[in-house]
Formats: structure tokens, sequence, C-alpha cells
């Protein structure tokens, strides 16, 4: 049998082979070309070593996008290849070097030692319908990473252009937009009047922008504390930035009709109609469509965890633990898991509080047995966790009666 670890990178990927007796069959490493020739003299040189595929454990490590299509290509061809956890592969370079040393050659000889020991535990690899939805969830979280900085950049500017309209409306309201896309700052309401500011809103549906509100934003600028220093270049950037945060906002509904399409399509889960699948979870009051495809997205098939505690494991739902003699403290939430999925499961919880009586009981038991409010908040957590996977697996209903027979 050969062990065959593999490095991954970008442009390259670096490939140590060792043999039963932990010998190097090859001098040096090989360099493989993260293209279609160089999967192509990969397996050549494979076969130079054995032509059965069986002969061969093939390992890399799951940290990112970067070796997808190798793997699938290995796979292709009939090799027996392991998707690696790197934070079992981190702990094991680290007992057998006794240091934190890394490169490219010592992680794919490592990587090689480890499947040679047998102690690793094999990664999950999505199916096509679970990828496709956890690329579109991860692009949306992406989108709304940018929308937050151009926020950002267009309150700092309004925070010297006229930082009393702060107070006096939701700038990122419709409303909001619209006006500050009108008028940037306050000296450019100079030559306005609370006919030419109502005329802006004529279009937008359900505005409640009437003409005491004009006769107070014109007070509110006439008064600004805005010099007027680089009013125009200033107008240009926050205008730009409007402009942009418009694309991102049509960009990010698209791509939510899209994960949605994709959750109440067939295929999520073999043999079961994702759209009562979907139906069930939704009978979770206060869990909405957003809350299930980030679950979903980032675990992909949940019936894959054995028990709700293997599935809270993976999604890193713990605290960390310091523990000598007779002390014992708790830490913060673990580093673990997808924070994608921890983030939505939180929120979802703090939902719950006001939607879910059964739940909103639950945080406060653990409120009255001394728990802070966060701590009640993750139990929360933990226990919708359960809650969804229970539903997944059996493709059942909520039901509190079941759930929360023992609680």
């Amino acid at each position: 049998m050969y062990y065959v670890g593999i490095d991954i990178a970008k442009s390259f990927h670096v490939v140590t082979i060792i043999d039963e007796n932990e010998v190097k069959v090859t001098q040096k490493p090989i360099r493989v070309t993260n293209c279609i020739d160089g999967f192509s003299k990969f397996i050549t040189k494979l076969e130079t070593i054995s032509s059965n595929t069986n002969d061969f454990i093939i390992g890399l490590e799951a940290t990112g996008i970067y070796g997808e299509n190798l793997w699938e290509f290995l796979n292709s061809h009939g090799f027996n290849v392991k998707l690696l956890n790197p934070f079992q592969t981190t702990r094991y370079r680290e007992q057998h070097t006794m240091k934190k040393v890394k490169n490219d050659n010592i992680d794919s000889w490592i990587i090689a030692l480890f499947l040679k020991d047998g102690k690793y535990s094999s990664g999950y690899v999505t199916d096509d319908e679970y990828q496709s939805l956890r690329t579109l969830y991860r692009n949306r979280a992406s989108i709304q990473s940018d929308m937050k900085e151009v926020k950002k950049r267009i309150l700092t500017q309004v925070t010297v252009t006229f930082p009393e309209l702060e107070n006096f409306i939701d700038i990122f309201s419709i409303t909001g937009l619209a006006l500050l896309d009108k008028y940037p700052t306050a000296h450019h309401y100079k030559h306005s009047s609370v006919d030419r500011i109502l005329k802006i809103f004529r279009h937008i549906q359900g505005n409640s922008f009437n003409n005491q509100k004009a006769i107070e934003v014109l007070e509110l600028a006439k008064n600004s504390i805005y010099s007027g220093k680089a009013k125009d270049a200033r107008a240009i950037a926050i205008k730009s930035s409007i402009r942009l945060l418009k694309i991102y906002q049509e960009e990010l509904s698209i791509l939510e009709e899209e994960i949605l399409a994709l959750l109440e399509k067939n295929g999520i889960k073999e043999d079961v109609p994702t759209n009562s699948l979907i139906e069930n979870l939704k009978t979770i009051p206060g869990v909405s469509s957003k809350t299930i495809a980030a679950v979903i997205s980032e675990c992909g098939d949940l019936s894959r965890f054995k028990t709700p505690i293997k599935f809270i494991g993976y999604l890193g739902l713990f605290p960390t633990e310091n523990s000598s003699g007779n002390s014992k403290s708790t830490g913060h939430l673990s580093k673990r898991g997808s924070s994608l999925a921890k983030h939505a499961l939180y929120m979802a919880s703090v939902s719950c509080l006001l939607h879910n009586k059964e739940l909103k009981q639950y945080y406060d038991t653990k409120k009255s047995q001394g728990k802070s409010k966060q701590e009640g908040i993750i139990a929360v957590a933990r226990k919708l966790a359960t809650i969804i996977y229970s539903i997944f697996r059996y493709n059942t209903p909520y039901d509190p009666s079941r759930v929360f027979s023992k609680s």
C-alpha cells in the first residue's frame, strides 16, 4: 500500500508518497500544477508506481476550494481519496515534529504519515445540490459584508457633511437614500424648498415624508455644523457609494430568490420531497427560510450525523473549557464549525425568544439556573439545532411535546 499526501495550494500542489515502511517513494516531493496537463501527469506518475488504483490511499486537507477539482479528478479515475480535517492534521504535525513547523514539503509528508497511521476521520464531500446551495449562500454572505463596508463609508461622510440627519431619519431606508442621493450634504439644501423635497418621494409607495418633515430637514440643514468644505467632492463620493449600495441590494435580492428556489427544489435529501421537508422545518416558530438555508448549505445532509450531539459538535456550538485540579473555567464559544451557520442559529434563537413560547421558557429556565443572557441564548441555539436535526432526519413537523418532554 502507498500513502499519498497532498498539500493543496492555488497554482500547484505538493505531493509526498510513502510506502508501508514510511519510506519515501520519490527522492523529492512531486509538484502537480493545477491544470488538466498537471493532473494527467500526476496520474501517469502514480501508474509507474502501481497500475492498481487500490494500492493507493490519497489524502488532502479540506481547506477551501483549491483542492476540489483535483479531488474530483482523482475520484473519477477510481482512486481512494480522503478529505482530511485540517484541525486533525495540524495536531498530528505538532505531535510528530514537536514544533510548529510548516511548509509545503513537510505538510505533504505529514499527511502521508497521517494516512499510514490510520488515525484520521474522513471528511464529508457535499453533493452537487448542497454545493450549489453553499456557493449561493456564501456569495450572499460576502455581498452582505460588502454592503456593510459601503454603508460604513456613507455614514463616515454623513457624519461630517450633515451629522444632524442621522438622528432625524434612517438614511438607509428607501426614503433616506432617496433624500441623501438628491441632497448629499447639508449645503446642497441651500436652494431647496418643501415642494422640491416632497417631489422626491412622489414615486415611493407608502412613504410618510410630509410637509412637516420637509420643513424640519430644511431647518436642520440650515443650522448644520458642516462647514461646506469639499462639498462637491464629498457629494460625488456619497452618490457613488449609494449607487454601489443599490447594486448590492439588487444582487442580494436575486441571490435570495435563487437560494429559496433551490431550497424548494427536490433533491436536497434523497428519496424525500424537499418541499415537504422545508415546510416541516418552517413549522418551528421563529425560524425563517434564511436560517434553514444557512444550516443546510453549511452542513449538508444532516442525516449523516448519527446523533444530535455530533451535529452540535460539528457546528461548534459549545464553549471552550479549561480545567486544572479543582479549578474549572468556561471560555468563549468554540471557533470550530461554520461561523455562518452558528451566526444564523444564534440570530434565530433571539427571534425564538419572541415567537417560540417553548424555547422562551427554556431560556428562562437557563437564566434562573444562573446562566448569563448570552449563555442562555447559546443554550437555546443548541436546542434549536437539535430540533432542526430531528425534523430533517425524520421529516416530521415541529412537535414541542416531543422536543421538551425531558426538559
